[in-house]
């Protein structure tokens, strides 16, 4: 990572051009927790998918193995279920946990809110001089279109934790 920028880093201009700081804040964090939480996601969700694809194709060489082998090493007969076992509980984890989901929400809030504030500092569609008669009316439908997202943002993380607490009860 030397030399390379993070998400945020690469799109803090858009919030430092912000003027009202609270306002700022509020953007600022929002952003960096669905960034930081896209990335975790994403990360989970890549190493146990690839985990998922590469264990059952160990467990096919470790059966050859074990057939091959099966004089000299009695004890690789345990290695194919163990493997097996193990890709179960990792689809398992995969499919209880909803990484993908969780990664796609909050990719989903991050460009969202990118989008948002873009539009408000070009003063881009709805925070044009044609639609926002003032820059106080600008900022307050700017204002709750931000609330709006994050607002949307939770009801879906809510969603997404209630759909997994939901499989632990059945």
């Amino acid at each position: 990572m030397f030399g390379k920028k993070t998400e945020f880093a690469q799109y803090k201009f858009l919030v430092d051009g912000l003027t009202d700081e609270i306002l700022k804040k509020r953007v600022e964090t929002s952003l960096r927790f669905y960034i930081t939480k896209a990335n975790k996601y994403r990360r989970r969700d890549a190493v146990l998918g690839t985990a998922s694809i590469i264990m059952p194709a160990f467990a096919t060489f470790a059966a050859a193995a074990a057939s091959f082998y099966e004089e000299q090493y009695p004890s690789l007969d345990l290695a194919v279920p163990v493997i097996t076992l193990i890709a179960t509980v990792i689809a398992g984890v995969i499919a209880h946990f909803k990484f993908s989901e969780k990664k796609d929400n909050y990719r989903n809030l991050a460009e969202s809110m990118k989008s948002e504030v873009a539009m408000y500092e070009c003063r881009a569609q709805k925070y044009s001089a044609e639609k926002a008669e003032s820059e106080d009316q600008a900022r307050d439908i700017f204002l709750q279109a931000v609330e709006k997202i994050i607002e949307d943002g939770y009801r879906k993380s809510r969603e997404l934790e209630m759909a997994e607490s939901e499989k632990n009860t059945t």
